[in-house]
C-alpha cells in the first residue's frame, strides 16, 4: 500500500517542501532591485526579463517540477513521450492526476509493476539462472546506490518500496526454482 501523497500540490512532503522554497525564492527576488537580464549569442533580443516589474507566470510548484524536469530532458535529448506499455504519456502536459494514477499501486510506474519489470529483466539477463541470485541482487543493490548518490544520499520512499518488492520477488523466484527442480 502506497503512502498518502500530498494534497497540497499532489507531491510528497520533501517534494512539496523544496518546490515551495525555491517558490519564495523566485518571489523574493521579483522585489528586489533593478531586473536583471541576461543574452547568450549574439543577438540583442530579450528572451526574457526577471525583476521587480516582471510579468513572467511562476505557475504552481507542480508546474516548476514539471518544467523543469521537461527543459532537463530536453537538453539530454531524451524523449518526452513515455510509452506505459497501454499508451504514451506526454510529460510536456502530464497533470498531478494522470501523474498520481501513474505511481498509484495499480499505476505503470507503480511499485508493483516496476519491480516486475526490474525482475523480469534481470531473470532474463542472468540466463534464468537461479543458482545466480547473488548476482542479480548485486547488480540491482549497485543500480540503486548509484540512483541513490545521483539524487543526494536519498531517494523517494517509493523507491524503497520498489527496492524491497524487487528482493522479495528474486527470493521467490529463487525458492519457485529449487522447488521445481527437486
Amino acid at each position: 500500500m502506497t503512502k498518502q501523497i500530498d494534497s497540497t500540490y499532489g507531491m510528497k512532503p520533501l517534494q512539496s517542501q523544496l518546490l515551495d522554497e525555491a517558490v519564495k525564492r523566485q518571489l523574493s527576488d521579483k522585489k528586489k532591485g533593478p531586473e536583471d537580464r541576461v543574452s547568450l549569442g549574439s543577438s540583442d533580443q530579450v528572451g526574457a526579463t526577471y525583476g521587480p516589474n516582471s510579468t513572467l507566470e511562476v505557475g504552481s510548484p507542480y508546474e516548476l517540477l514539471r518544467n523543469l524536469v521537461v527543459k532537463t530532458l530536453q537538453e539530454q535529448n531524451v524523449p518526452l513521450q513515455v510509452s506505459t506499455g497501454s499508451g504514451d504519456v506526454d510529460l510536456t502536459n502530464l497533470s498531478v492526476e494522470d501523474a498520481q494514477k501513474l505511481v498509484s499501486e495499480d499505476g505503470y510506474f507503480g511499485v508493483k509493476k516496476t519491480s516486475e519489470r526490474i525482475v523480469d529483466f534481470a531473470i532474463k539477463t542472468f540466463g534464468n539462472d537461479p543458482s545466480r541470485l547473488d548476482e542479480m541482487k548485486s547488480a540491482i543493490d549497485k543500480g540503486f546506490k548509484d540512483a541513490q548518490d545521483a539524487f543526494g544520499g536519498k531517494l523517494p520512499e517509493i523507491s524503497q518500496q520498489t527496492y524491497d518488492a524487487i528482493m522479495q520477488k528474486l527470493d521467490d523466484f529463487a525458492q519457485q526454482s529449487k522447488k521445481s527442480g527437486e
